[in-house]
């Protein structure tokens, strides 16, 4: 009986997953993605407590350390004192980085940072290429169970709803991404056929890729409207860029030690932000963690800058 109750809460958390593990590391089969009519709602793991904001609890772990090498300064930048005052210059676990959608070649970036895992901005990637590969462009074409799993990628970032759509994709998904990424002049950034939100996507190749969405050079016209209208977060994930009135964007997250990031569309500028274990973690809706409150500062400091 101890055996049963031990091996129980081990096979909850295996077939739980989130906004970063659910691109690919716990996927249903081939089989019963296509035979599902619809995707069930996953509960978070663990269960978390709602808090004023529409946010969840706390992860009950410690703020990562600072990276050895890593300034005292670089480890706090934008974590106190005014948003404007605030200076990413020097700090290698925090960035910011924006274009004019009327010149998207004059890229601006305040911080680096050195791990740039996609999590699930990758799922914008997973459905432009299905338009481009499964439905040539024309969003009219798509099918209602698929729009279904579409609008729960990218807009409550349901991991088991990007994996569906992936199956769609015809041969490899991973070259189909790729060639969106190259039609659009990124010549850096390969996608794998499976757990897209492990790959590397720096934050300017994805300020590259919102300025092609926005002037409809991503698969088509109707396809880059069409994902721009889909990146709306529910209210629990409208943290960070949608606090200073972004009008598209999709963020990516795991633990309270990984990146937490977003990338959109706010005021006439394409944007990314990405914070490495940055500040307390907090649970969302998948039941994986976000640094919710560093990427709200980053969205204030990016705010002065696009000023």
């Amino acid at each position: 009986m101890r055996r049963v109750l031990v091996l129980l809460p081990l096979l909850v958390a295996a077939l739980a997953g989130g906004c970063g593990t659910a691109d690919g590391s716990a996927e249903p089969s081939r089989a019963a993605t296509r035979s599902a009519p619809a995707l069930p709602e996953r509960a978070p793991t663990p269960s978390p407590v709602p808090v004023e904001g529409g946010l969840v609890s706390a992860v009950p772990r410690p703020t990562p350390a600072t990276p050895t090498g890593s300034s005292s300064a670089a480890g706090t930048s934008g974590t106190s004192g005014k948003a404007g005052s605030a200076s990413l210059v020097g700090d290698t676990r925090n960035q910011v980085v924006w274009a004019p959608l009327s010149d998207p070649s004059a890229v601006r970036s305040e911080g680096s940072v050195g791990s740039t895992k996609a999590w699930s901005t990758s799922k914008v990637l997973v459905v432009a290429a299905y338009l481009d590969t499964v439905v040539d462009g024309d969003p009219s074409r798509i099918p209602s169970t698929e729009r279904g799993w579409i609008r729960a990628a990218l807009t409550a970032s349901d991991g088991d709803a990007v994996v569906a759509v992936r199956e769609r994709i015809p041969g490899s998904p991973g070259a189909a991404i790729t060639s969106v990424l190259r039609s659009i002049g990124d010549t850096s950034t390969v996608a794998p056929d499976r757990s897209q939100g492990a790959m590397s996507w720096s934050p300017r190749e994805q300020v590259r890729f919102m300025a092609a969405l926005a002037a409809g050079r991503v698969v088509s016209p109707e396809a880059s409207a069409f994902l721009l209208e889909q990146m709306r977060p529910i209210p629990q994930h409208r943290w960070g860029l949608g606090t200073i009135g972004a009008s598209a964007f999709k963020g990516g997250w795991l633990t309270p030690s990984s990146e937490t990031r977003q990338m959109g569309i706010v005021d006439g500028y394409a944007v990314a932000i990405i914070t490495v274990g940055q500040g307390p973690a907090v649970v969302q809706t998948d039941g994986d963690a976000a640094h919710v409150e560093q990427m709200n500062r980053l969205a204030a400091i990016l705010a002065t800058r696009l000023r």
